[in-house]
């Protein structure tokens, strides 16, 4: 009898399918549907620092209006964690209430200010971990790797110290010294990371001649980024790994699984694909592939792949491209 139980951030989940981070994580009704569609757990929609500082500004002016100028001293200091994300921890609130499987809020933040206290009010709302998104364009021509990943490692630290609950960290590809700064995460004891961050990207309108903004969905072949990463990662960590992007049916779950993953995100798929199908196509194929190979439970092919795995120099670290590019498979 196959079991896709997995344990995820100390968490333990039905499966490894872990709805990601969108749209369809804010709203009850379809987090109702990612449940009942077969996910093991759910990453509430982020909840940004751009969001709550504009929301603020928008506070402060109204009552800059309204002659309150008493009232705005007195709230000034408070206002941004006092009222910004009462919206959101009230939506945290609801889906932990309704659902079974857990939920994972998420925060894109930068700085650390006040977001100490944010992570309190959503360990207080019930979330069951916390992620926090760190991914951020730093433009400031001053600043070096190491102040961008020090900062993001105050973050992770403050909060740390701070909140009881599992805390994950989701990262972008673009650090200079990936392996080293996930050591850095691992020896401050997060239970998670998750790699990787896709943002959306703008794009130029040449007629226009101004930006515009549209969704563009990942793709299977998204995939290999991550793949090769987590791979790579596994056994220089303690933390556990979750793949993010590409994951659009269930061979991606397996490869998934087979680098060392511990889950797996999906979040494209779930816009491009009847979701009840989807997540139940994905089960259905990974418990098929472990029937017909023998396999009992996840941990018994999780991680089989991992880089170290490749002792002949043909993994997935830059020998690989040498091999594929210089060999006899290369192209003209």
């Amino acid at each position: 009898m196959v079991n896709l139980g997995t344990s995820y951030l100390g968490l333990e989940l039905k499966n490894p399918i872990v709805a990601s981070s969108s749209p369809l994580t804010g709203s009850l009704a379809r987090a109702r549907e990612l449940e009942a569609a077969g996910v093991g757990a759910i990453v509430m929609r982020s909840i940004f620092e751009e969001q709550i500082r504009g929301e603020i500004a928008g506070m402060y002016s109204a009552l800059e209006d309204a002659g309150t100028g008493a009232a705005l001293d007195y709230l000034r200091a408070d206002l941004p964690m006092r009222l910004g994300p009462e919206k959101y921890v009230e939506d945290l609130r609801s889906l932990r209430r309704e659902l079974k499987i857990p939920v994972i809020a998420s925060v894109n933040c930068v700085n650390p200010d006040q977001w100490v206290t944010f992570a309190r009010k959503l360990e207080n709302a019930g979330a069951d971990a916390l992620e926090l998104n760190v991914y951020d364009i730093p433009v400031d021509p001053a600043l070096t790797s190491e102040d961008i990943e020090t900062r993001h490692l105050d973050l992770v630290r403050a909060i740390e110290a701070e909140v009881r609950i599992p805390v994950a960290v989701k990262l972008s590809p673009f650090y200079s010294g990936l392996v080293s700064f996930a050591r850095r995460l691992n020896a401050l004891n997060v239970e998670g990371i998750v790699l990787f961050n896709r943002f959306l990207q703008p794009d130029i309108d040449i007629e226009a001649e101004e930006l515009k903004y549209g969704v563009h969905f990942s793709r299977a072949e998204d995939l290999r980024l991550p793949l090769r990463w987590v791979a790579i990662l596994r056994n220089h960590l303690t933390c556990d790994l979750a793949l993010s992007s590409g994951v659009h049916d269930a061979a991606g779950v397996v490869k998934a699984l087979l680098a060392g993953a511990n889950v797996c995100y999906i979040c494209s798929a779930l816009f491009v694909q009847p979701r009840p199908a989807l997540v139940r196509g994905m089960l259905d194929g990974l418990t098929a592939w472990m029937s017909r190979k023998g396999y009992e439970r996840l941990s018994d092919f999780r991680g089989k792949l991992r880089e170290t795995e490749f002792q002949d120099g043909k993994g997935f670290e830059r020998a690989h491209y040498i091999r594929t590019l210089g060999g006899e498979n290369a192209r003209s």
